[in-house]
């Protein structure tokens, strides 16, 4: 069986709406974790704030704490696990080239901290797009080989 053929407006929509969802888990459960793990948790027991002790640490696990999120999104939309894991790859893949660039001398300590917060959204969602790219047809709904618009059905007992 064909996948129906879809407009460029819907394949357009399609690939967006993958793309927003995707940031939107990230960000909007990331964001939170992080604020609570590196700024009002140290602060509430006396801890000096983890970026400024250990910024490259930190930043790494910013990555993987946006990554998650997105993930468990994606898995829960029917995703299967390689794109997925790209996806995470991706969002890990920007946090390990912020770190190369703060030892080769580019960023300062004071920007990698910068980004060990909610800032890193920005470049993590950004950075997606190329991630999606070389599988257009699936995100653009092309292949018929994309999300559902509904979580999968649970199974039968």
């Amino acid at each position: 069986m064909q996948p129906e053929r879809l407009g460029v407006g819907r394949q357009a929509w399609t690939f967006a709406r993958h793309f927003l969802e995707m940031c939107v888990s990230m960000c909007v459960v990331g964001t939170p974790v992080v604020l609570l793990l590196f700024v009002a948790g140290p602060a509430a027991i006396g801890y000096p704030d983890p970026r400024v002790r250990f910024p490259e640490l930190s930043l790494l696990a910013t990555a993987v704490i946006y990554a998650l999120p997105m993930v468990a999104w994606m898995r829960y939309r029917g995703m299967e696990w390689r794109p997925i894991l790209e996806m995470a790859g991706a969002t890990v893949a920007v946090g390990i080239a912020l770190v190369a660039l703060e030892w080769a001398g580019v960023l300062s300590a004071a920007g990698l901290r910068e980004y060990a917060s909610p800032t890193f959204c920005g470049p993590a969602c950004a950075v997606m797009v190329l991630a999606m790219l070389p599988r257009i047809g699936m995100y653009t709904g092309r292949t018929g080989h994309h999300m559902g618009h509904m979580a999968p059905a649970a199974p039968a007992l």
